[in-house]
């Protein structure tokens, strides 16, 4: 009974045991662990570079070999977006990725806007390599062109091709019975480790639709569509040339694998918005295809590519400072334009000690050293009385009574003798009228 006992205990141990082991391991597979190299044209690692995953808030920066290495779990039901931006910009996604299986090791290549002047300016070509293929069948002679160069090439049996292409020229592909095709060499490029596969559609294969239950949509949504245009069609650059501002539509179809075929224009703005505007489109990375009644479809869609102005600077705000009491007291206190001012300032009627001033000099450019030196020594000698009449009474009507001390001395020393006085009453004395306004008694007081 107790070997029996001791056998089922150890089968449930086991049996749990199991349960567990199994409940990790499916743990483990579900978070994986993400290799992702990010580098140029050239080879030259991207360092420095910002990847977010889209609906988490972590951040990931690549290092100096341009590697992001970080976990993150795979939901095969809803396959989550990375996204890639410049450290310079992180509101303009460059590329985006999804983080499934196949790019647990992967490696990518994006070309910053240095980047691309160097190589367009340069005139660089590169070799670029794919496969044409319809429904799964590799195309024979198919036509593959670089427009604008006159390089050609065709594919072979296996459908495969080689060709120099370069980054001022649109790739075209061009098969019978199917709608042509139109890619950017970056295309190319981003999957260098093996020939890039193209799908081509037939003409007409199935119907087109205007409406469906599930719209097309661009990768990372609509936010991130115009993010690529503004930056491929340079359309702010374009919008401040052209002094132009509107919105080119074009219109295309979203084939049953996302691919993009016969773009065109809705309604134009200008020619050479409009080319810009279409050959952005043409290089269109591919859609999430439409869906009706749960069975992917082809769809027509249309999309509006906006040229805008740049927005002007506004000029800088100078802070209003507060009223400088300082400021205010130097301008009151400055001398020079107080005096100034003073001289062509009138005299208040009362100010006497100002009136006597202006008065004595008038008074000395008129009068003599004798007539002065008599009115120095007036009787009645208080600055009031004198500057009333310094301007009431003449200088020449003035009689002097007495000579002053200096003249006497001079007289004297040079024996000048005095003529006789006449009597007083013959000599009339000057009018004392004045005198009124200003008695001497109250004068004396």
């Amino acid at each position: 009974m107790k070997h029996y006992i001791v056998t089922a205990f150890i089968l449930a141990a086991s049996v749990f045991a199991g349960n567990n082991y199994g409940r990790a391991h499916v743990a483990e597979e579900k978070k994986q662990t993400f290799r992702i190299t990010v580098l140029n044209t050239d080879g030259s690692p991207q360092n420095g570079m910002i990847l977010k995953i889209s609906g988490y808030g972590t951040e990931y920066t690549s290092n100096e070999e341009g590697l992001f290495e970080f976990e993150h779990e795979i939901n095969e039901k809803n396959i989550r977006t990375g996204n890639f931006y410049f450290p310079d910009d992180k509101q303009k996604s460059v590329k985006s990725l999804r983080l499934d299986k196949a790019a647990t090791d992967t490696i990518i290549r994006i070309n910053s806007q240095e980047d691309l002047i160097r190589y367009k300016q340069s005139g660089k070509t590169f070799q670029i390599s794919g496969i044409v293929k319809n429904s799964g069948r590799p195309i024979a002679n198919a036509e593959i062109s670089i427009q604008g160069t006159g390089r050609r090439a065709s594919t072979d049996a296996n459908g495969e091709f080689v060709i120099e292409a370069d980054y001022n020229h649109v790739v075209m592909i061009r098969a019978e019975k199917m709608e042509n095709k139109y890619l950017d060499a970056d295309v190319f490029l981003e999957h260098s480790e093996k020939p890039y596969t193209i799908n081509m559609i037939r003409k007409g294969a199935d119907r087109i639709y205007a409406s469906v239950e599930q719209m097309p949509q661009y990768p990372g949504g609509m936010k991130q569509f115009f993010n690529y245009v503004r930056r491929k069609a340079h359309t702010t650059e374009l919008a401040e040339k052209t002094q132009t501002e509107g919105t080119v539509m074009i219109q295309f179809v979203v084939e049953k694998d996302g691919s993009i075929t016969s773009p065109h224009i809705v309604r134009s703005l200008k020619a050479e918005l409009d080319t810009a505007a279409l050959d952005a489109i043409i290089v269109m990375r591919d859609w999430i295809p439409a869906k009706d009644h749960g069975t992917t479809v082809r769809c027509k869609y249309s999309v509006p590519v906006p040229f805008k102005l740049p927005k002007p600077k506004e000029p800088e705000k100078k802070p209003v400072l507060p009223k400088d009491s300082l400021l205010a007291d130097s301008i009151a206190a400055d001398s020079t334009h107080t005096d100034s001012l003073g001289l062509f300032a009138p005299i208040a009627a009362g100010d006497s000690l100002k009136l006597d001033s202006l008065q004595k000099k008038l008074a000395l450019a008129k009068d003599s050293l004798f007539t002065d030196s008599l009115n120095v020594h007036q009787k009645n000698d208080s600055l009031q009385t004198d500057s009333l009449k310094a301007v009431q009474q003449p200088a020449a009507e003035v009689k002097p009574k007495k000579r002053n001390a200096f003249v006497r001395f001079f007289r004297w020393l040079f024996g000048i003798k005095d003529k006789e006085a006449k009597p007083q009453a013959d000599v009339p004395g000057p009018e004392m009228t004045e005198e009124k306004e200003i008695p001497a008694a109250e004068s004396t007081e």
